[in-house]
C-alpha cells in the first residue's frame, strides 16, 4: 500500500497548518482521494487506530469519515472483520456509467455558474499536462488529470442535489476505471481525453454549459461501449 502524506495536496496542508488539524472534510477527501487513486487497493482493510494517529484526531471524527464513505459505496463494515475498501465488479460499474450520462442531460439543463478565467486557465493547464503524458505513459497522473477535470465539471452547476450525486458517482467508477488502465492501450486514452479537454474548453469560451454536458455525454457514452465490449470479452 502507498503511503500517502497530506501535505502532497496544497489544500489540505493549508487547512492543517491554518486549523493547527485537519477537519473531518479534509480527512473524508484524503482517504476518497487514495481508495480513488488506488493507493488503497479494494480489499484492502482500513485501521481505524492507525489513521486516527496519521491525521491527529480522535477515533470519533474519524469513524464519522469512514461511515460517510460507506455511505458512498467506498468502503465495507462488517463486525467481526473490520473495514475494507470496496471491490466493484464489472456490471455494478456499468449501471454507474448509465446514470452518469443521465446527469449530463440534467446539468445541461440546470442553471449555470459562471465561467471566468480562472477556470479556462485551469483548463488549459490540464491540457498542457495531458500532453506531457505519452512520453511520461504516467498512469497516475492521467488519473489525477481525469479528478480534476470532474472538479471542474462539478462546479459548473447550481444544482446542489446533481453536483452530489454526480460526486459519489465519479468516484465509484473512477476507482475501477483506473484500475482498468493497465488492460488498455494508454496512448489511445490519453488521445481521447487530451480531444475532449479541447472540445470542452472551446464550450467553455463560449460560456455554453449545455454543450459542455453534451460533450462530456459523448465521452461517457464512449466509456460505456468500452465496458460492454469487455464483458462481451467474458462470455
Amino acid at each position: 500500500m502507498t503511503s500517502y502524506n497530506v501535505t502532497e495536496d496544497p489544500e489540505l496542508a493549508g487547512n492543517r497548518q491554518n486549523s493547527g488539524r485537519m477537519t473531518k472534510t479534509d480527512i473524508y477527501h484524503a482517504l476518497r482521494h487514495r481508495i480513488c487513486l488506488l493507493d488503497y487497493q479494494p480489499g484492502s482493510r482500513l485501521n481505524e487506530r492507525d489513521l486516527a494517529a496519521e491525521f491527529g484526531v480522535s477515533r470519533t471524527p474519524l469513524r464519522t469519515v469512514l461511515q460517510r464513505l460507506e455511505y458512498e459505496g467506498l468502503i465495507v463494515s462488517q463486525h467481526g472483520t473490520g473495514t475494507e475498501v470496496r471491490s466493484t465488479d464489472l456490471s455494478s460499474i456499468r449501471d454507474i456509467y448509465v446514470v452518469r450520462l443521465r446527469l449530463m442531460d440534467a446539468m445541461a439543463e440546470s442553471t449555470a455558474l459562471p465561467i471566468t478565467s480562472d477556470i479556462l486557465r485551469e483548463f488549459e493547464g490540464l491540457e498542457e499536462s495531458c500532453r506531457a503524458l505519452l512520453p511520461q505513459r504516467n498512469k497516475r497522473h492521467f488519473a489525477e488529470i481525469i479528478i480534476r477535470l470532474h472538479g471542474i465539471l462539478h462546479g459548473l452547476s447550481r444544482n446542489a442535489p446533481l453536483r452530489n450525486l454526480s460526486d459519489i458517482l465519479f468516484f465509484r467508477s473512477a476507482q475501477f476505471w483506473f484500475q482498468l488502465l493497465e488492460r488498455m492501450d494508454f496512448a489511445r486514452q490519453v488521445s481521447d481525453l487530451l480531444t475532449e479537454l479541447r472540445m470542452i474548453r472551446a464550450a467553455l469560451e463560449l460560456r455554453d454549459v449545455r454543450l459542455v454536458a453534451t460533450i462530456h455525454k459523448a465521452h461517457l457514452a464512449r466509456v460505456l461501449s468500452q465496458l460492454d465490449a469487455m464483458d462481451s470479452e467474458k462470455e
